[in-house]
């Protein structure tokens, strides 16, 4: 059977629980939040010493962890085994007796044990590991979230302890943390721990808890070039230049990079609702009016030639493009091409 995180995390709650599990996929967030909920919902604290082990899939075979789960609970109706890092996964692929014992264990698994597998590797739908987990256990993909995902994943991820946020609070946090979920949960945690339930996250608390400048951001920078507020957007861009530390320059032309092609792709764009342009463009519909406004302000051609300009910028910073430069050269000598162009 097929489960998302979620459905697995209320199963767990329900104590409705599977024989075998396995969780897979590119993104680890999602399998080490499942896992602890393993580790520390299944089980009293007083089973665990005799009911609940963690083993790591380098050290074990196949053979070895079904021994493990063929054994039966002391004192509990339930054991808990997890194999972390489970490549003894793989490693049966290229081995007929221990594909066998695999198989053998999802076709009868042992009702008392709660066996799970966690592969930090998403593996394909062809894949022969997956066809016996899905038909006697649970399979849960852990896949990446896109870019434009990532607002409304942190939302949700806030509105879970109810608490809302503003769209441009939102925005600044998703553009100062990117794509990894570990640490905007980390980030977001800071605001559950200090804003009350029911509460809305503004700019004042993002750059109280975060320390997220409310000035100086990376969201304050995208809004100024899409302006073409040239004075505003200089004086951000010499702020990241004098503290790269804390405003490194690769997060900042991924920024741009994904800013320009939604503004690339919304000059092919018809006449259409600012609902369905959000859609298209992955966008929250309050920020359509801004990409309407970077539409104007930088045609077609120019827009293309900024992208030019962010990849040889890339190209710089990893040293294969011109001779060596700063970080806070890179930063200004973009920006103002972005401008100037």
């Amino acid at each position: 059977m097929i489960k998302t995180t979620l459905e697995v995390r209320k199963d767990i709650k329900k104590k409705a629980l599977a024989p075998i599990y396995l969780l897979h996929g590119d993104e680890p967030f999602f399998i080490d939040e499942l896992v602890h909920a393993f580790e520390t919902e299944v089980l009293s604290e007083d089973q665990r010493s005799f009911n609940q082990f963690v083993l790591f899939g380098k050290d074990h075979t196949i053979g070895s962890v079904v021994s493990h789960a063929r054994r039966y609970p002391m004192m509990s109706e339930l054991q808990v085994i997890i194999v972390k890092e489970a490549v003894c996964l793989e490693a049966a692929l290229k081995s007929k007796e221990e594909m066998k014992a695999f198989e053998d264990y999802c076709a009868r698994p042992t009702p008392s044990t709660i066996l799970v597998f966690a592969l930090k590797t998403l593996l394909t739908d062809k894949s022969k590991l997956l066809a016996p987990f899905a038909a006697h256990g649970v399979v849960v993909a852990s896949k990446k979230i896109s870019d434009d995902k990532l607002g409304a994943w942190l939302k949700d991820y806030l509105g879970q302890h109810s608490i809302r946020i503003q769209p441009t609070s939102l925005e600044m946090m998703v553009s100062f943390v990117g794509a990894d979920l570990q640490r905007m949960a980390h980030e977001a945690d800071k605001l559950i721990v200090n804003v009350p339930a029911g509460s809305e996250v503004g700019a004042e608390e993002v750059e109280k808890y975060i320390g997220i400048s409310r000035e100086y951001n990376y969201f304050e920078y995208q809004k100024a070039i899409m302006q073409r507020n040239v004075e505003r957007a200089q004086k951000i861009a010499f702020y990241f230049a004098d503290h790269t530390k804390q405003n490194p320059v690769a997060p900042m032309l991924i920024m741009l990079f994904n800013f320009f092609a939604k503004v690339l792709q919304a000059h092919d764009l018809g006449a259409m609702s600012d609902g369905e342009m959000a859609k298209v463009l992955g966008i929250n519909p309050y920020f359509v009016r801004d990409y309407m406004t970077a539409k104007r302000n930088y045609p077609l051609g120019k827009v293309v030639r900024v992208i030019e300009a962010i990849k040889n910028a890339d190209l710089k910073v990893k040293g294969v493009l011109g001779h060596a430069q700063t970080d806070r050269e890179i930063i200004l000598d973009l920006s103002f091409e972005i401008l100037h162009l």
